[in-house]
């Protein structure tokens, strides 16, 4: 039973083990959907909740880290790829609201954005990471379908 709020207990949630990594993002929202790991890159996350304090608004993360594993499933990057480096989310976001994450994104140096807004608003995302140029052909950006 939940007694008592996150500062109280120093950002961890009881019943589950959910951690605050920043001020707006958990370990259960960054974790592989396969294997629970949620060893996000602490750079990253910094960039990221420096784009959310940017833009002002909740961001949905609907793919954070993956193992190889689940990345070789899901992805056309294979056992490697941004994910696998913990330097990557996706984010449920559509319309204007995606053009405005885009340009927030560069300005604060993620390297690879992907766009995939075609389809059901519920299904668009924008993929941002920040690999270096040795993990990947950065800086770049692209569409998905």
């Amino acid at each position: 039973m939940w007694v008592g709020n996150r500062r109280q207990f120093g950002g961890l949630i009881l019943g589950g083990i959910v951690m605050q990594i920043t001020k707006n993002f958990t370990t259960d929202e960054m974790a592989c959907s396969c294997c629970n790991k949620s060893d996000m890159n602490e750079d990253f996350m910094k960039i990221l909740q420096s784009i959310r304090d940017e833009i002002q608004r909740p961001l949905k993360i609907t793919s954070g880290f993956r193992c190889e594993k689940h990345n070789s499933r899901v992805s056309t990057t294979g056992k490697t790829g941004p994910h696998t480096h913990a330097k990557a989310v996706d984010i449920l976001i559509s319309g204007e609201d995606a053009m405005r994450l885009f340009s927030i994104a560069q300005q604060h140096g993620i390297s690879g954005i992907g766009l995939s807004q075609k389809g059901p608003h519920n299904k668009r995302f924008c993929h941002i990471d920040s690999l270096t140029p040795e993990e990947g052909p950065r800086p770049t950006v692209w569409t998905y379908g």
